[in-house]
């Protein structure tokens, strides 16, 4: 009973260590985390070329590994390739509108919201409701620093080209070195638990594998129906829109509406150059809403419990309760990696404590 009670503390020793170290280097946790997503959407490159021989002899695996991350690097390099002159176009609309105009049109908006906001309480009489709104405006736009925009700017630059070159380096030898950051971790393991942790990689290698592929394709599927839909109801710059909404998809919950929000912009800049009355630009934003509600229902009933149901073997609201707790404690990045980490957790105390929680359901189960 000791030894076992021994063993226990020192598990959960080790597993707050890891905690205790992934939440202070939470930037190189990312990193590894996002080599370890392209080396596991590079694999099936890498499988293909590990069956080439020259000579009779196995295709290097470096050099196997530098193809299929320069591979990753041109499809990365060809997306944003084809979306650059997409977002030139936008910003070149939004440069072109008049700011009077504007002001003026978005003034008549909200002043037709006064009579509704004074019945109610909301607005006193003689108030508008564009000049709180235009107050407002102005005073954030003096709290705001010129000096800390720019520095903000370089450090934000600076910390992009470390972690590309960082992304990139892990990437590398991720492929080259198959589970390197696990054999690596495996060294830190007393010997005694080397077994276990064993057991545990085989168990989530293929689990997270799939996850990520899944990911990936589930993204894909709500930029194209997201594009089409915009294609169908004639929503301008619909591929910037399909690519916006499906990028954001990764967010769990706060995504969708942040890509909502912004194919709502998105859709009336590139309008409200042109002129267009106050009902055209109205119609348009409910059908940028509309479209995103229905991708929304259709990823939501459709897609994600297929991907993330089967290929996590988790319940849907148990997903659910994961990423809300992980969002509250880590905020995005957190809620983007809650599913894999969640599957490497539940995976672990299954390994070590599997005696104490499963042992009725194999008794069952041998019933």
């Amino acid at each position: 009973m000791k030894n076992n009670s021994k063993s226990i503390l020192a598990i959960l020793a080790i597993l707050a260590v890891i905690v205790f170290l992934g939440w202070f280097f939470w930037d190189i946790l990312v990193y590894m985390l996002i080599a370890l997503a392209l080396s596991f959407l590079g694999k099936p490159l890498m499988r293909l070329l590990s069956r080439i021989k020259i000579k009779g002899k196995q295709f290097p695996v470096s050099l196997a590994a530098a193809i299929t991350l320069v591979v990753i690097v041109i499809a990365l390099f060809l997306i944003f390739y084809f979306l650059i002159p997409v977002i030139i176009r936008e910003v070149t609309s939004i440069m072109s509108i008049d700011p009077t105009a504007l002001n003026e049109e978005f003034s008549n908006w909200l002043d037709k919201l006064d009579p509704t906001l004074q019945k109610f309480g909301f607005l006193n009489s003689g108030e508008h409701f564009s000049t709180l709104v235009s107050n407002e405006i102005q005073k954030a736009f003096m709290k705001i620093d010129m000096s800390n925009i720019v520095s903000d700017t370089f450090s934000a630059a600076k910390a992009f080209f470390i972690g590309l070159f960082s992304v990139l380096f892990m990437t590398f030898f991720t492929l080259k070195d198959h589970g390197i950051f696990f054999k690596m971790l495996k060294e830190w393991i007393p010997t005694k638990y080397r077994e276990n942790f064993s057991n545990i990689l085989d168990a989530t290698g293929k689990q997270l594998s799939s996850y990520f592929i899944g990911v990936f394709m589930d993204m894909l599927f709500v930029g194209m129906i997201e594009f089409i839909l915009c294609l169908i109801f004639r929503v301008p710059n619909a591929l910037l829109i399909g690519v916006v909404g499906g990028a954001l998809n990764i967010i769990p919950f706060v995504g969708p509406i942040l890509a909502c929000a912004l194919g709502g912009v998105i859709s009336l800049t590139s309008l409200i150059p042109t002129d267009p009355g106050s009902a055209i630009l109205l119609n348009t934003l409910l059908k940028v809403i509309i479209i995103f509600v229905t991708t929304k229902m259709i990823d939501d009933f459709i897609l994600q419990p297929t991907i993330y149901g089967k290929r996590t073997q988790t319940h849907p609201l148990e997903i659910f309760i994961v990423i809300l707790m992980a969002g509250y404690v880590g905020g995005v990045f957190a809620m983007i990696f809650a599913v894999p980490a969640y599957t490497l957790i539940r995976t672990v105390v299954k390994e070590f404590f599997g005696t104490y929680f499963f042992s009725e359901e194999e008794s069952i189960k041998k019933k």
